[in-house]
């Protein structure tokens, strides 16, 4: 009996170890990702995880080392990977009003080719909570894909300190649905 009851533990154990280990940070897994970004890399904004999570919406959550504050701009590039691979960008300020449309950029830096309007893209960076911002945008609006993958640009415009995440002008790897 106590060597059963020692089995279905080991066998438990291992499989708390497997999931841990498919399911830890920087790796991409059943439509969500988690991927840290190092802490102390820029000043008055400074990124330490984004979160994607794809699935019925593209959700992307940005936790930051520093409060938000007035003056900030959050930048979110979305590539969707299909044929000559869309990307759709959006930026918006903490606590202030926010447009239902995605650009379509070629790259970053880009002028948009064409504004496609988002019916239940929602956007989140309030200054008075500790949540972090948040990007959600319906797949519908860019176009149902099965991958996706993000770029997060956390800018002061008062100081002049950006941080990227992953890296500067770079997406994190993708995220299937």
């Amino acid at each position: 009996m106590d060597a059963t009851r020692w089995s279905a533990r080991a066998v438990a154990a291992c499989a708390v170890g497997a999931v841990l280990v498919v399911t830890g940070t920087g790796t991409a897994y059943a439509g969500t990702g988690t991927f840290e970004d190092p802490v102390g890399d820029s000043t008055s904004v400074d990124i330490s995880q984004v979160r994607v999570v794809h699935r019925n919406a593209v959700k992307v959550s940005v936790r930051s080392a520093v409060a938000l504050d007035a003056g900030q701009v959050y930048a979110f590039w979305i590539d969707t990977g299909r044929g000559p691979r869309p990307t759709f960008h959006v930026s918006f300020r903490p606590n202030s009003d926010f447009s239902d449309s995605l650009a379509v950029v070629r790259s970053f830096g880009q002028r948009p080719t064409r504004l496609v309007r988002c019916p239940g893209m929602r956007a989140h960076a309030d200054m008075f909570d500790e949540a972090p911002v948040s990007l959600r945008v319906p797949r519908r609006c860019i176009g149902d894909p099965k991958l996706v993958r993000v770029a997060v640009k956390f800018e002061d415009e008062t100081t002049g300190s950006v941080d990227w995440a992953p890296e500067r002008r770079t997406f994190t790897p993708w995220v299937a649905r």
